[in-house]
């Protein structure tokens, strides 16, 4: 699937809240500036903890043709590239997920993501995607400008690394 402005064939729902939002639009404004991509470091169990570290290991420094940022705090764990592409490790599952009767799962080759319905549908804006069935769970931000084709090969490109260093518990269904 590619996160595109339009995604008509999608049902509405509701808005994830004004935190995540601001979030992602303080994510991208840092990222603009040229400092460190601020993002929200997840509390993580040993187990999680290891395993992010083993999969941010493993992820390439250029990620669909952007180069890597910085992330604050350096510890976080996160990676970053280009104006605020941003991938965290060891998320809590998305609030609309258990809310919606049917959530849609998209897979891409062969990783289910989870994208809020409100933000597919939404022709401005960035647009979140949550790993479904992988634990630890990875969420990737991705800003308004790299919609399309660019978020289409980052997530490719991150489904090696989130297969081979995460376990499956679920299939995307």
């Amino acid at each position: 699937m590619v996160i595109t402005r339009r995604a008509a064939s999608r049902r509405p729902g509701p808005s994830r809240g004004r935190g995540v939002v601001a979030a992602g639009a303080l994510a991208l404004l840092l990222g603009a500036c040229g400092g460190p991509v601020e993002v929200a470091a997840p509390a993580l169990d040993a187990e999680s903890a290891a395993a992010c570290d083993e999969l941010l290991g493993a992820l390439p420094d250029d990620l669909a043709g952007l180069e890597p940022r910085e992330v604050s705090p350096a510890d976080a764990p996160a990676r970053a590239w280009g104006e605020g592409l941003v991938l965290t490790c060891g998320v809590e599952e998305p609030p609309l997920f258990r809310e919606l009767i049917a959530p849609s799962c998209d897979e891409i080759v062969g990783v289910g993501w989870f994208f809020p319905p409100a933000e597919l549908e939404s022709e401005d804006g960035p647009v979140t995607g949550t790993t479904i069935g992988y634990r630890p769970r990875v969420e990737v931000l991705v800003p308004d400008e790299y919609r399309g084709g660019v978020s289409f090969t980052a997530l490719s490109e991150l489904a090696a690394p989130i297969t081979e260093h995460l376990e499956l518990v679920q299939r995307c269904r």
